[in-house]
């Protein structure tokens, strides 16, 4: 007799906030916008989200989540000079909606 096996759970969707600190800007300033994409699932507008460092991306979340954040952020320096940082990958993997990370 072969043993029952309960079936995976399987992820959800959902939201999670994504805070990026100052330190993301290479040449100094503080982030103003971010262009962002979670693989093909969710992405931020294509003008990019503007006016703070923070996103609330739609991620899969709970048994089996596995999301890759592509993310290129806007630093804003001496209060009027604003450039690219560099494009960057994050791995999220939210056991459930609502957590927030820090980069």
């Amino acid at each position: 007799m072969f043993g029952m096996v309960a079936p995976a759970q399987a992820w959800t969707g959902g939201n999670v906030w994504v805070n990026f600190g100052s330190w993301n800007c290479p040449a100094g300033g503080s982030v103003v916008g971010i262009y962002w994409a979670v693989d093909a699932y969710s992405s931020g507008p294509a003008t990019g989200d503007w006016g703070d460092n923070v996103i609330y991306p739609r991620v899969r979340v709970g048994s089996g989540s596995f999301n890759t954040l592509s993310y290129q952020l806007m630093c804003k320096k001496w209060g009027w000079y604003t450039y690219r940082g560099v494009v960057s990958q994050r791995t999220l993997t939210p056991y459930k909606s609502g957590l927030s990370y820090t980069y």
